[in-house]
């Protein structure tokens, strides 16, 4: 009975080895490469699993559900990096200002701004908040408040204290003689025209009692118009190292004045007879120092409208120009040179120069 027992025990055991074997054989055995996912057995004490081989989902472009091929170019083409030199996406970046290719070894001036005042485009600038002395300049900034406060209904005395203001200074005057009776045409001319010390003093005067008090009232302007670098002194611009401004100020200060149609009469005359009392035997002719100059000087088909002149042995030679091209308007100022009145006129030199490279650039 014991060993029938034994006897079935054996037969079990070995119908449990023939099926281990069969599962063997249709696995395909330990470490076979027929199963997927294998453990290998060759080195007991490791465990290596060999990972399934990866099959896009259905999520990825370029894959479906179906058991085809994967379009693999088009899945390569989904996830490259984009090609940054494309040319078909446009840019994102704002439109910078257009800068002249100006050489600026060739200018002699060490200030220097240009603006587009239609565009409102800055097309050129070299040291423009470089505090510099501006000279007869100042002269806008007085133009510009005789147009906009002196009365036109009242006539106006060029006092002895005004010709002896100007006279003592070696200040440039319009030619007024002491004692004459005028009107504020008349002394907008000098003032922006003929750059005559005594018509900015009478001017001052007759607006604030004194320079003082409207030297005071010309920096509360400059405030208002946002001209953080400047500070003046006088009405004419002479000399005081208290008295500067920059060409950046200078440019903004015209723009603002260039508003006043008072002021751009003037500012834009070649020539302007005064109406003086007593009535003279020849009339007073008041002539621009901007036109005078710009037979000398090749402009090309820019037309200059107006503009400013100034020299001290400090500031050297400046120029304000107010021109037009191509059906915009131009705003440029060239200052802080070593010219004089005894060497070439630099700031129209650099002038010219400029508005040259604006036609060869800008068509």
């Amino acid at each position: 009975m014991h060993r029938h027992y034994i006897n079935k025990a054996a037969g079990i055991s070995a119908a449990i080895l023939v099926l281990i074997l069969l599962c063997s054989c249709v696995s395909g055995g330990p470490g076979s490469s027929g199963n997927p996912s294998s453990v290998s057995t060759q080195d007991p004490g490791a465990l290596v699993i060999t990972p399934l081989p990866y099959t896009p989902g259905p999520d990825v472009p370029g894959t479906d559900n179906s058991s085809g091929p994967v379009n693999t170019d088009a899945a390569e083409a989904a996830t490259a990096t984009p090609d940054k030199t494309d040319l078909s996406t446009p840019s994102a970046e704002p439109q910078q200002d257009i800068t002249l290719r100006i050489d600026s070894g060739m200018l002699f001036s060490r200030s220097v701004i240009l603006k587009d005042i239609d565009s409102g485009k800055i097309l050129y600038s070299l040291s423009p908040d470089k505090r510099i002395y501006p000279a007869s300049l100042t002269k806008i900034m007085t133009g510009l408040l005789t147009a906009e406060l002196l009365p036109a209904d009242r006539n106006y005395e060029i006092t002895k204290e005004s010709i002896d203001f100007a006279d003592s200074r070696g200040a440039a005057t319009a030619g007024f003689n002491a004692g004459e009776i005028t009107n504020k045409d008349a002394l907008l001319g000098g003032i922006l025209m003929s750059s005559g010390a005594e018509c900015s003093y009478t001017a001052a005067v007759n607006i604030s009692g004194s320079e003082e008090a409207f030297a005071g009232l010309m920096n509360q302007k400059a405030q208002a118009l946002g001209l953080t670098n400047t500070h003046f002194v006088n009405s004419t611009g002479l000399h005081d190292d208290d008295h500067y401004t920059t060409a950046e100020d200078l440019l903004k200060l015209t723009e603002a004045a260039l508003k006043n149609p008072d002021f751009v009469r003037f500012f834009t005359l070649d020539s302007f007879k005064a109406v003086t009392e007593p009535e003279r035997q020849y009339q007073l002719t008041l002539v621009s120092t901007v036109f005078s100059a710009l037979a000398d000087y090749d402009f090309g088909k820019v037309k200059v409208l107006g503009g400013k002149t100034g020299y001290t042995r400090q500031a050297g030679l400046c120029l304000i120009t107010y021109a037009e091209y191509n059906g915009h308007r131009y705003v440029l100022v060239t200052a802080e040179n070593e010219g004089n009145k005894n060497t070439e006129r630099y700031h129209f030199i650099d002038a010219a120069y400029i508005y040259k490279i604006l036609q060869e650039e800008i068509r």
